[in-house]
């Protein structure tokens, strides 16, 4: 009888830290960054990214002009707000937060290098029964002058909920394409 225990509690232990993969959650575009510039003084200029924006296919990224490659990932969040459900505390705990995506590089090209398993900070907040971007970085972790010609990125965004459940988004897959020249890749990106 101990020696069932002894199997079962790291069994248990190790399913209790899993994320959970939530169908609710799902990454429904990537969308560029618009750039503004502001008068000033001081003359600032910002980017911002508009969950109802148009889909890019692709983004071009030149590798020496050391961008990140920041791209506004579109989440939907389908859960539902439960500030209804409970007339007494009337709380929303259906609220995303996220804190990191996790991608995998590869390069299509024969003979291409894949990376895996990145670890990358991202910042947003997708509220129950809306859509948000949620800003990553791609090439923040990974110099984009490591990677050449056509990537695939397979990357998945993690956070929690209001009521501090972890729960992880869809996978989605994004091209982005190495260029070179003055203006081939976006200001924002």
């Amino acid at each position: 009888m101990n020696t069932r225990w002894f199997i079962l509690l790291p069994a248990l232990f190790g399913v209790s830290c899993n994320t959970n993969m939530n169908s609710s959650l799902v990454v429904s575009k990537m969308v560029l960054g618009t750039l503004t510039t502001l008068p000033g003084p001081p003359i600032t200029s910002f980017c911002s990214y508009d969950p109802s924006a148009q889909e890019f296919d692709f983004a071009q990224i030149d590798p020496t002009a050391n961008t990140v490659g920041t791209m506004g990932v579109v989440v939907d969040n389908n859960l539902t707000d439960t500030t209804t459900l409970n007339q007494i505390l009337r709380t929303n705990s259906a609220t995303f937060h996220p804190h990191q995506a996790v991608a995998d590089y590869q390069e299509t090209q024969p003979g291409g290098i894949t990376v895996t398993q990145q670890i990358i900070p991202v910042s947003g907040t997708v509220p129950a029964g809306g859509s948000g971007a949620v800003l990553v970085p791609f090439f923040a972790p990974i110099p984009a002058t490591l990677l050449t010609g056509i990537i695939r990125v397979s990357f998945h965004i993690e956070g929690k909920l209001d009521d501090g459940s972890n729960v992880r988004t869809s996978v989605r897959e994004y091209i982005f394409v190495t260029c070179s020249g003055s203006a081939c890749n976006s200001a924002c990106l």
